[in-house]
């Protein structure tokens, strides 16, 4: 976890920033948020942005300025953090298990209007036992499995109608509907492809809501879709909100799928060594930019290619004559393959505008606790 205690202030140049740095182009970021609220707008469709990308209540409330209904969280740490930073609708995309995480639930909902998904009858009748006990309201949504093979029940499972009315049943509990996020076709490259994927999940979606019509069950949400489907996803009737998180950063995996947004959210690096000619070190470990969508790309020089990291150090090839010319000091801006897992281990964002500091942000949402 990098954790920038002592912290440059306001008005630094980017040229003197501290490294590793997890630095935001704020131009880029708030074009990203106005372009996808705007979307949205035009195709009349809830966002509910995911904040598991940036995991910054300041971030999250410039959404919510733009016309963000109120966002996602997939944990409930980051749920908490969020309630206590005046965010008041909040969808946890998340089974919350165990009387220790649903204790502390209820008191995100003394704060907050709190939506969770379900898929097991029991998980439902710990939440009734404990809404009930704390007299707290919970929002909750049937997780659909729409071809993620992750959690959630089968569209044609007898347990869409049986886990419906088991939570239509409780005194505290309000049913609102289905979650068919189909997180695994996001990053599918291929427009046509995707565009199928996106097909398949949401006819697996619209399976759970006809069982639903034929129980006379009122549907209020159906909440589906992320960056990689978000103008495929809101197209079709039934879905009345998108949960897209990735558009505000974007990273080197969503840049493969799209060019609908730029990417703002960059590491910033120091040459800490030159060892020969054509080698170099970054400062830019695993602890400052995750591996899971290897490699990063090099966003600030041409002619390097990304060799080997390990803890503290990341080390490039200089394959070009001008590339050979970097000197211990100098700065490499790289663009992460994944921004969701590089963001939260950092502690804090600096956003630039013409070169200079102008924000600091606490990542407050990083994944200290559950």
């Amino acid at each position: 976890m990098i954790n920038n205690a002592k912290l440059q202030p306001v008005g630094t140049a980017v040229t003197e920033l501290d490294t590793p740095a997890f630095i935001i182009d704020l131009e880029k970021m708030e074009n990203n948020i106005d372009t996808m609220a705007k979307y949205c707008k035009s195709a009349n469709v809830n966002l509910r942005p995911h904040i598991k990308h940036h995991k910054t209540p300041e971030i999250a409330a410039k959404q919510i300025e733009k016309g963000a209904i109120g966002i996602c969280c997939q944990k409930l740490s980051e749920a908490e953090v969020m309630a206590q930073s005046g965010i008041e609708n909040i969808l946890i995309t998340y089974e919350i298990i165990t009387k220790f995480k649903i204790n502390r639930l209820m008191e995100i909902g003394k704060n907050a209007n709190l939506i969770v998904l379900v898929d097991n009858p029991n998980n439902v009748k710990d939440l009734d036992e404990a809404s009930l006990h704390f007299n707290t309201n919970l929002g909750i949504l049937l997780d659909i499995n729409v071809g993620q093979n992750r959690c959630g029940i089968e569209p044609n499972s007898t347990l869409v109608e049986s886990l419906s009315k088991q939570i239509i049943s409780a005194p505290k509990l309000q049913f609102k509907g289905i979650h068919g996020y189909a997180g695994s076709i996001q990053s599918i490259a291929n427009d046509e492809e995707r565009k199928k994927a996106d097909s398949l999940s949401m006819n697996k979606a619209e399976i759970a809501l006809e069982q639903l019509k034929k129980l006379n069950i009122p549907v209020e949400i159906v909440t589906a879709g992320g960056t990689g489907t978000y103008n495929l996803t809101s197209k079709y009737e039934h879905v009345t909100e998108i949960q897209p998180g990735s558009y505000v950063f974007m990273d080197n995996q969503y840049s493969n799928v799209m060019s609908d947004f730029d990417v703002s959210g960059t590491v910033l690096a120091t040459v800490i060594s030159k060892p020969t000619k054509n080698r170099a070190v970054l400062d830019s470990g695993m602890k400052s930019i995750s591996t899971d969508q290897w490699p990063p790309k090099i966003k600030s020089h041409k002619g390097i290619t990304v060799d080997t990291i390990s803890d503290e150090h990341l080390t490039i090839s200089l394959d070009t004559e001008d590339a050979k010319q970097l000197n211990i000091g100098d700065q490499i801006e790289l663009i992460p393959g994944h921004n969701d897992t590089t963001v939260n281990l950092h502690t804090h964002s600096f956003g630039i505008r013409n070169g200079i500091v102008e924000s600091i942000w606490s990542i407050s949402a990083h994944a200290m606790t559950r």
